[in-house]
């Protein structure tokens, strides 16, 4: 062997080892470079760690994950709807006097059958009726009927005997009670059969006495306020017909009226004088004996009526009538110094009388006191 082959196998395992260790040195240097890009990638897609080995030692390093969340958000809270309230029902209408359209009274409803001739003296109570009815009795005489509801006078009179008449026309006003000092058969039987109640001298007694203002028959006088308290059935008023209306423009196109006669053999007369028809007695304004009020209503109704004989007759020899309230007829309404005419009905005897103008809707009548003359088919009107 040469000395210079023997000098190459001296060094061959010299340089075999260098070279080994180059290329050990190469595959760790890429081992390092593809460790680094593993982990860049495994940032973005994978959690499990990567291992790193060295020469001399194995080292794990740990992947971490970068999670974006979106935050959800947070609904509005949408208000609960609260319910409209019902509206609440219309108040009722408050109640009224029947007869007068006025306000409402708890006393019970009385009536009075008060003399209506020249005797001479003056009436007591009259101007403190509701509603007082005209109604022809005999010898061409009238009498009245007044009923009592809204004040209970503690005087009226002079109270007269009751007719015929009286227990029809008095029955729609449900369980009124009668004031009056006596009568014959015939019509105090009518009365017996009717739901009216006697409140007559006879049947009550101490409510009743005699007067120093006139005398005969004509000074009896009565107490309402003390018989309304010893009769403990007397009925509150029904409705008898009556509408009322503060305004009432179809009167507009009525006749004016100023003053009024109506002839039942004697006639009766009223005048128009500040919104109100002044009752015309002995030819002067009549004024009531308790205050000397004037009697003055505010409705005039001329409601024209059949009459006939009922059979009984006075000490004269003259018939008594029995005017019929239930039927049919004319009427004219008077208030407000106009006039307005139309048909009246009525169907039962304990039903209410329907007023109807000329169109057939309901005549409105004034809210306050009226008269009614109950006049009989041989009676006649004046207007002027």
């Amino acid at each position: 062997m040469s000395p210079s082959q023997r000098t190459f196998s001296r060094r061959a395992p010299k340089l075999a080892g260098f070279a080994a260790s180059v290329v050990a040195m190469t595959v760790l240097a890429g081992t390092v470079l593809a460790a680094c890009g593993s982990a860049d990638v495994a940032v973005e897609s994978s959690a499990a760690p990567s291992t790193v080995s060295t020469s001399s030692t194995t080292k794990t390093t740990p992947k971490t994950t970068s999670t974006t969340t979106t935050p959800t958000p947070t609904p509005t809270p949408v208000p609960e709807s609260t319910p409209e309230p019902a509206p609440a029902p219309p108040a009722a209408p408050a109640p009224i006097n029947p007869l007068t359209g006025l306000d409402f009274s708890a006393n019970p409803v009385l009536a009075v059958k008060i003399d209506n001739t020249d005797f001479g003296g003056l009436q007591y109570g009259t101007s403190a009726a509701d509603i007082v009815y005209v109604e022809q009795v005999e010898g061409g005489l009238t009498r009245l009927v007044a009923v009592f509801h809204s004040t209970l006078p503690e005087e009226v009179g002079p109270v007269r005997s009751v007719r015929t008449t009286d227990a029809e026309l008095l029955r729609p006003l449900g369980k009124p009670a009668l004031v009056f000092s006596g009568g014959s058969g015939v019509p105090v039987q009518a009365l017996r059969e009717s739901p009216v109640i006697d409140a007559s001298q006879g049947a009550i007694g101490g409510a009743y006495w005699r007067s120093s203002v006139a005398s005969g028959s004509y000074n009896l006088h009565a107490n309402l306020a003390q018989i309304s308290t010893s009769i403990p059935d007397i009925s509150q008023p029904n409705n008898i017909g009556f509408t009322f209306g503060a305004d009432y423009p179809a009167m507009a196109a009525g006749r004016d009226v100023t003053s009024l006669a109506v002839s039942m053999s004697r006639t009766i007369k009223f005048t128009y004088n500040d919104g109100a028809y002044q009752y015309i007695r002995k030819d002067k304004v009549s004024v009531d004996g308790n205050d000397g009020a004037t009697i003055a209503p505010v409705n005039l109704l001329v409601q024209n009526v059949q009459n006939q004989p009922d059979g009984v007759v006075d000490t004269n020899g003259s018939p008594s009538y029995k005017t019929d309230t239930v039927g049919s007829g004319t009427f004219t309404l008077y208030r407000d110094g106009k006039a307005i005419d139309g048909t009246w009905s009525r169907t039962e005897l304990d039903g209410a009388t329907s007023y109807l103008d000329g169109a057939g809707a309901p005549v409105l009548f004034k809210p306050g006191k009226t008269w009614v003359m109950l006049a009989p088919q041989n009676s006649s009107v004046s207007e002027g």
